[in-house]
């Protein structure tokens, strides 16, 4: 007995397996920065932070909040749990931390929704959604630094190392 399910456990895994050739499902690529573009901005916005005695974390996200890359400096003292918070928060929102947080704090419904997916969403400010040529493409997010050097870090990275993102 003990074989025929085995036998059968077999059949069913051989069975859920596509065929060669067959078509799998894709996987949905949403719009999102380039690697080259991610890494700029990254290690532009560590540089900067670095340069006024900070060692960060940084994320970058796709459109959908997805995380592209992460990047931690080398005596940064914190896993790198917030930046790709906040990038996913800045591109859900299309909004940057710097006016996420204010909003939080006056806009009940806001800060409600933003409670109830706080393992997924960090409204504060060093994040910025980036966009090209108009449309939504990702977020940057700067952490484990205090909020206004997270903001300045983010902010001259896209400004110096964007690469045609805004």
């Amino acid at each position: 007995m003990a074989g025929l399910r085995l036998s059968l456990g077999a059949a069913l895994l051989l069975a859920a397996l596509p065929l060669p050739g067959q078509a799998q499902t894709p996987y949905t690529v949403q719009p999102q920065p380039s690697l080259t573009q991610s890494l700029a901005l990254a290690q532009a916005a560590l540089e900067v932070c670095q340069s006024r005695g900070y060692a960060a974390s940084v994320a970058v996200v796709d459109s959908a909040g997805r995380v592209k890359l992460v990047l931690r400096a080398d005596d940064a003292p914190k896993p790198p749990v917030a930046a790709p918070r906040k990038a996913a928060a800045a591109a859900h929102y299309d909004l940057p931390g710097s006016v996420m947080m204010p909003r939080s704090e006056t806009d009940a419904a806001f800060a409600a929704e933003l409670a109830a997916h706080k393992d997924i969403y960090n409204p504060h400010p060093g994040s910025l959604p980036l966009h090209e040529n108009g449309r939504l493409i990702g977020g940057l997010a700067v952490a484990d630094v205090p909020h206004e050097v997270a903001d300045a870090c983010a902010r001259t990275a896209l400004k110096t190392a964007g690469q045609g993102l805004n």
